[in-house]
């Protein structure tokens, strides 16, 4: 029984282990198309001049920064001086929050770069970050393509790693589904589409419909950035539950496009790994859980009891791989828990940090 329960585990395991080591996206750094950085911004007075400071200085050009706003704090009058220098930013006034998703399909088509790039206010780049995005554009076959965002401790460094080799595995593969707005976003603007005005994954919604149009979607992970972790375990959760909530989402939707061979490997392999790392993996953990503590108690009370303990102590210290492994699974049973009683609702997020 634990044998079955374990198989899916070791298939997607050697896939990742097989595919993961080298990114293979061709780069051409004499590619030289024109960019749209977007920022969407909502009270960031806190971030948004060392945001604009460092995408101010990015090695790459950048023919406009787009900003749609609809602040109440200080955020717009911050911005307003940055203008006066600098006449690449551009302002757009939002009267009230329509959320990510409408906001987006809005500064699609408001940007006239070629690659347009979305990234968050409180995320930080390396100077290098956006010439190495957007070389992976060289490739017509791409478009559109994510960067990655580190953390340097604890279980979120962990986590990241992880995830960071699935995604490589994927992009090596065909195509990888997760986009991180955190760090640089970049889709090349003839193909993008609207997306569902209550998305709330947004990011990872438009990276499916590029592929569906037949372009390829990929991650760089020299592409790199930092983002504000909140230091609240419960802050952090939400933050976590909310991204999955809406990447299962997208998942649930778009369901048709498993095993379908129109769509070649991103149908047999890569949608179906999503699928079992955030629906059917913690599902089956927990059976497998139940399971390996019933046969070690048959076998002896004491063995039972110490697995709780390793369980209880790793959930504890939240910094060891076995945490990390919890923490991935959780998100993506509690995402799939509010997908199914919540929906996406209006697409309003209340802002958790």
């Amino acid at each position: 029984m634990l044998i079955l329960l374990g198989i899916p585990y070791m298939v997607f395991g050697i896939i990742v282990l097989l595919k993961a080591k080298t990114l293979k996206n061709l780069k051409d750094y004499n590619y030289k198309p024109t960019v749209t950085v977007y920022v969407p911004t909502f009270n960031e007075e806190k971030h948004i001049a060392r945001k604009l400071e460092n995408l101010l200085a990015q090695t790459y050009p950048i023919k406009e920064i787009l900003i749609f706003d609809c602040s109440t704090d200080k955020t717009v009058e911050i911005i307003k001086q940055y203008q006066q220098k600098h006449s690449s930013i551009r302002l757009v006034k939002q009267p009230r929050r329509i959320g990510m998703a409408k906001t987006l399909n809005e500064a699609l088509t408001t940007g006239t770069g070629d690659i347009f790039v979305k990234t968050d206010c409180d995320s930080i780049s390396e100077a290098n970050a956006l010439k190495e995005l957007i070389a992976n554009f060289a490739d017509d076959r791409i478009g559109g393509a994510t960067g990655i965002c580190v953390s340097d401790k604890g279980v979120e460094r962990l986590f990241r790693k992880f995830m960071t080799a699935i995604q490589v595995a994927e992009s090596n593969i065909d195509s990888t589904l997760i986009a991180h707005s955190p760090s640089l976003l970049a889709f090349r603007a003839a193909v993008v589409e609207p997306v569902k005005d209550n998305s709330v994954a947004d990011d990872t919604e438009e990276f499916l419909l590029i592929r569906k149009k037949g372009f390829k979607t990929v991650i760089d992970p020299s592409v790199v950035s930092r983002e504000e972790v909140p230091a609240d375990f419960l802050v952090r959760r939400a933050q976590k539950n909310r991204r999955s909530q809406g990447i299962v989402k997208v998942l649930l939707e778009n369901f048709d496009m498993v095993l379908n061979p129109k769509y070649k490997k991103y149908g047999s392999l890569v949608l179906p790994m999503e699928w079992f790392i955030l629906i059917l993996s913690p599902i089956l953990l927990i059976a497998l859980g139940g399971v390996l503590t019933y046969a070690l108690f048959l076998v002896h009370p004491l063995l039972a009891l110490a697995l709780v303990g390793v369980i209880a102590a790793a959930i504890i210290h939240r910094s060891n791989v076995l945490f990390a492994v919890i923490d991935t699974e959780l998100s993506g049973l509690v995402g799939f828990i509010r997908s199914l009683v919540k929906g996406n609702g209006d697409g309003l997020w209340e802002k958790v940090r």
